[in-house]
């Protein structure tokens, strides 16, 4: 558990959005979704949300490099 809270920790968040928005834009277009703007950016806010809670609580967690 603690390895999970340490890779929330030192993740880059906006690298991981840009990363998730074009999958999903890629994926909505090839798949000829009309609205595929709004469904990616809308898939990509709600892994943002799911994203800074998980580092929300990953900054609880003491970092054992840090402790040393």
């Amino acid at each position: 558990m603690r390895s999970l809270m340490t890779f929330f920790n030192r993740m880059n968040i906006m690298l991981w959005l840009v990363g998730i928005f074009v999958a999903h834009a890629a994926l909505y277009l090839m798949l000829g979704t009309a609205t595929w703007l709004a469904t990616s950016l809308l898939a990509t806010a709600f892994y943002g949300v799911i994203l800074l809670v998980g580092k929300l609580i990953a900054s609880r967690y003491p970092d054992k490099e840090e402790s040393r």
